[in-house]
């Protein structure tokens, strides 16, 4: 059967002759279709209605976006400076162990989260992980945040920076060998070679001469922290084994500082009420603790001051004695036991672990004692405690931030952000070509480079390898610009060819700028 297209309300759509509206729609409907293609249906639709991206393409998103690269490159900034005490006393202090593996009562330990040892050591780290899970962080944030980063900043780059030498082709004569670095090459080592050769070029001084080395001068560092960026963030971050507090004992053993407690009292003759050694009462014994001083309440409590009631309360770092001659009572696990005169002998220990406004810390040379393995353990002082006291790493690991690293990453940021605004400010303001409309971008430089090559050196390029074409624009007498009346980067002369430049010498060569 021969096929047949059916029209509703319209003539056969003909492209070459549309002069319809950009809002008409060509619709094909064929609910009958089969394997023969025997029948179609078509419709020809009027809509009026803008579609979405239309209704937003004035907006100008662009320029939006850019004006607030600056407040959101800030914010890391401010955010960092802001929190940096707060995470110093939070976070770092309450801590036994500090990132950098010293115990906190250590006199070399520090909890300020800017200190210098802190410069490469992940002091904001978190979790406890093993090897494996903190290595498969490490590696994911060197692959997205790193690498990723390095392409967003370089994609900026490569937009900015081609921009702006459209506008410095407009002012200066720009070398063939420049104009391909920023545009097909923009973050690259060779680039960085390219820029500093620029920078030495010199001329006429002026403003605007002044205005290109700055410009220069911003692409250098620009595209070297780009470069560098994978880097910084790597170091920026790292993981540490988590460490425990230990402290050696008489035998030369590793305690965990969790079996150490500082001694509030001790009952010197504890034999009297059923012990074998002296009675030691640690400040985390609340039990024994609150026995004891009830005891010594119920003796003379015109005489308890709150010193003595509470040793954490102390104004002074001297041990006291108790006694008193007259019979008491012990009363304590369940058990009350009469004493004859004297009462017990106690000794008021000072806590050693106190809190000031640089440190917790051990009070070395007071009479404050320690205790490990509780009510019947041994005796130690805080010298002992300091020289015997240290960090070890365990199994676990965790994984964070080193937070002067991060800072200083974040300031960079900011400054590169400051660059790129600046840098598309000035192209702008100032560039015919950009308030023109023309945005240069990969096809149009790789189309306008190559007529420019074609002009320089002749119809017969396309034979050329490249050494050759390296050669015969090194001895180029051309370079590159935009024309007064014109929008589009072409080939200009310099007058400055290879003879000129063998007549000024090996210093000339050095300073013309960057070349093949």
């Amino acid at each position: 059967m021969e096929s047949r297209a059916r029209f509703s309300n319209a003539q056969p759509h003909d492209p070459e002759d549309d002069t319809s509206s950009s809002h008409e729609m060509l619709r094909l409907r064929n609910p009958s279709a089969n394997h023969d293609n025997k029948s179609a249906s078509w419709t020809v639709e009027a809509s009026n209605s803008p579609t979405l991206r239309e209704k937003w393409s004035p907006f100008p998103y662009r320029t939006t976006l850019i004006i607030l690269l600056l407040p959101l490159a800030l914010t890391p900034v401010i955010t960092l400076s802001v929190a940096a005490e707060v995470a110093s006393q939070s976070y770092i202090r309450g801590r036994d162990c500090y990132p950098n593996g010293l115990w906190k009562f250590s006199s070399t330990a520090t909890w300020e989260i800017m200190d210098s040892s802190y410069f490469f050591t992940p002091n904001l780290s978190f979790g406890a992980m093993s090897f494996t899970q903190v290595k498969v962080i490490d590696v994911a944030w060197d692959l997205l945040v790193g690498r990723g980063g390095q392409l967003a900043l370089a994609w900026v780059n490569w937009r900015v920076f081609n921009e702006w030498m459209v506008w410095h082709a407009e002012q200066h004569g720009t070398s063939w060998k420049m104009y391909a670095a920023v545009a097909f090459e923009t973050t690259s080592l060779g680039t960085l070679g390219v820029l500093v050769k620029e920078f030495l070029s010199y001329g006429k001084g002026s403003w605007k001469r002044f205005f290109r080395w700055l410009g220069l001068v911003c692409m250098f560092f620009s595209t070297l922290y780009v470069l560098s960026f994978p880097t910084l963030m790597a170091a920026a971050t790292g993981y540490i084994a988590k460490s425990e507090p230990y402290v050696g004992d008489y035998d030369g053993n590793l305690i965990t500082f969790g079996k150490v407690d500082a001694v509030q009292y001790v009952v010197n003759d504890a034999g009297r009420v059923g012990y074998d050694r002296p009675l030691v009462v640690g400040a985390r014994d609340l039990e024994l603790g609150l026995a004891v001083r009830k005891y010594m309440v119920a003796l003379a409590p015109e005489n308890i001051s709150q010193t003595l009631l509470f040793p954490t309360l102390r104004d002074t770092y001297r041990s006291r004695k108790f006694s008193v001659n007259t019979t008491s009572r012990w009363l304590f696990d369940g058990k009350s036991i009469e004493l004859p005169s004297p009462s017990l002998n106690i000794t008021i220990s000072p806590i050693s672990i106190r809190s000031d406004q640089k440190n917790d810390r051990i009070v070395p040379g007071s009479d404050s004692l320690f205790v490990i393995n509780g009510r019947q353990g041994e005796l130690y002082e805080p010298a002992w405690m300091l020289e015997h006291g240290s960090c070890k790493p365990g199994e676990e690991y965790q994984w964070g931030f080193s937070y002067i690293f991060l800072f200083m990453v974040s300031i960079f940021n900011f400054v590169w952000a400051c660059i790129m605004v600046g840098m598309w400010y000035d192209t702008r303001r100032g560039s015919r070509m950009y308030r023109g409309g023309r945005r240069p971008g990969l096809l149009r430089s790789i189309v306008e480079y190559a007529a420019a090559i074609r002009e320089e050196i002749g119809e017969n390029v396309d034979g050329m390898e490249e050494e050759e074409l390296r050669e015969r624009l090194r001895k180029s007498q051309g370079s590159l610009g935009v024309p007064i009346r014109e929008l589009r980067v072409r080939r200009v002369d310099t007058g400055d060819g290879e003879e000129d430049m063998r007549k000024r010498g090996w210093t000339r060569s050095l300073t013309r700028g960057s070349t093949f």
